[in-house]
């Protein structure tokens, strides 16, 4: 008799169809965006396991030498023109999966299942609609590497499947670390929603810049230029560029402006903006502006660059102020319900790429480090302001944005729930919130 090597928990099995069945509160309780996170088709038990367990077995196979990547959707045939459809639909295995990942990689297409009438789950084609334009209400679930898988529902990611762990994602530790970072830069005058502007975009350059497979980093850093203390001289590739046509974006409004109420009643009309116009087209850039930065990280070295994705530098050394001010210790935290912080020894980092990007979030209080391994880890690196205790934000990439729009519209939601909307935010700045999820609804497809 053969027992399998890798045998999904019941329990989380159980617990996974409860929280997306609804027995447990998935769905944002925030009045002004629970509309926007719609239930989809839901598994049963039995189906759910069958999907977990065959995307995990394709993560760890190859074809031709490459990893596996995919996305499984669990959604009913339609014949759109967005749709691939098989004449006969395949079985769902692990074989399979291997075979179709590699042509839905890049542009990024979803593998769509679905029982047939015996109730056995059947792979009937795939989709390729802009996924970056739509929250995916049905279950989802995401390849990103050898024994890795994110499962989302509604838009959100769930659950992981990690380093034979099967674990609750819960990104608020992770929001927590990188925060306070962001909210430091920004100008008293600047409207609060600019912070998460910046945080969705990091998570944009760190998903683009693991999707390029050759690992990087990247240190974001204020506009100070002490970074230069920490960065060998001279440096081969600097300039500066920002990568975005700044005349075809519309600046946020600052709160001078949002002080005066005919400018609010104004801001928040133009936020009514059908999506042909250029609030949608200036997002879109920012998307396009973090794909570009992230492609630069290609190049061996560390990239520089502002809260605001200006490019100081890539292709840059890190080198220590001072080898005798080395942490000892550092506090590693990972994005799982239930994960308590550990201190870990400084030394046990492993490879030069982690250790120099961990000595330079160290040595620049202000900075962030992020840190992309060829395999797909990402790992954030900063120090905490009070205690000066280093901080190693771990397999970050199960915390990173991966539906774009709707992505960002999940982070919004849980900025208002941790209170980071909330923090100094006057009765003008709330109306032109408004405004903006307002927009965001009207701006991006909702599949029902």
């Amino acid at each position: 008799m053969h027992n399998p090597a890798f045998q999904l928990s019941q329990p989380f099995i159980q617990e996974l169809f409860d929280r997306i069945n609804g027995s447990k509160e998935l769905i944002v309780p925030n009045s002004a965006l629970s509309d926007v996170f719609l239930r989809g088709n839901v598994p049963s038990p039995e189906h759910l396991a069958q999907l977990i367990n065959v995307a995990h077995w394709a993560s760890l196979s190859t074809e031709e030498g490459y990893s596996v990547t995919a996305a499984l959707i669990l959604r009913r045939s339609d014949h759109s023109t967005d749709t691939f459809h098989f004449d006969t639909p395949l079985d769902l295995t692990a074989r399979t999966i291997g075979k179709l990942g590699p042509a839905l990689e890049n542009p990024q297409a979803d593998i769509g299942v679905w029982p047939d009438e015996a109730g056995q789950l059947k792979i009937w084609g795939f989709t390729t609609i802009a996924y970056e334009m739509v929250i995916k209400s049905d279950l989802w679930i995401q390849i990103l590497g050898p024994g890795r898988i994110l499962i989302m529902y509604s838009g959100r990611t769930i659950a992981a499947l990690t380093a034979n762990r099967a674990v609750f994602v819960d990104s608020r530790s992770f929001l927590h670390s990188i925060m306070p970072k962001i909210a430091a830069q920004a100008q008293k005058t600047e409207i609060t929603l600019l912070n998460l502007f910046r945080y969705n975009a990091i998570l944009k350059i760190a998903q683009q810049m693991r999707s390029h497979g050759r690992g990087g980093t990247v240190l974001v850093v204020p506009e100070d230029m002490g970074w230069k203390k920490s960065i060998t001289s001279p440096i081969k590739y600097t300039g500066g560029a920002n990568f975005l046509d700044v005349a075809a974006m519309t600046l946020p409004p600052s709160r001078t402006e949002l002080a005066d109420t005919e400018n609010l009643l104004r801001i928040v009309r133009d936020m009514n903006l059908s999506p042909k116009k250029d609030w949608l087209r200036n997002w879109q850039q920012v998307q396009q502006q973090c794909t570009r930065i992230a492609r630069l990280t290609a190049v061996d070295g560390a990239l520089v660059m502002t809260f605001d994705r200006y490019v100081y530098c890539f292709g840059a050394k890190i080198e220590a102020i001072d080898t005798r001010t080395i942490a000892a210790n550092l506090m590693v935290i990972e994005p799982f319900e239930g994960h308590e912080p550990m201190a870990r020894p400084f030394a046990g980092l492993g490879g030069t790429r982690h250790i120099s990007a961990a000595q330079f979030a160290f040595d620049q209080p202000g900075a962030i480090s992020i840190v992309a391994s060829q395999d797909g880890n990402v790992t954030f690196f900063s120090r905490e302001t009070e205690s000066g205790e280093l901080l190693s934000v771990q397999q970050a990439e199960m915390a990173l944005l991966h539906e774009g729009l709707g992505g960002s519209l999940w982070n919004l939601s849980l900025f208002s729930e941790m209170g980071w909307l909330e923090k100094g935010v006057s009765k003008n700045e709330k109306g032109y919130l408004a405004g903006v999820v307002r927009w965001m609804r009207g701006a991006f497809q909702m599949e029902r």
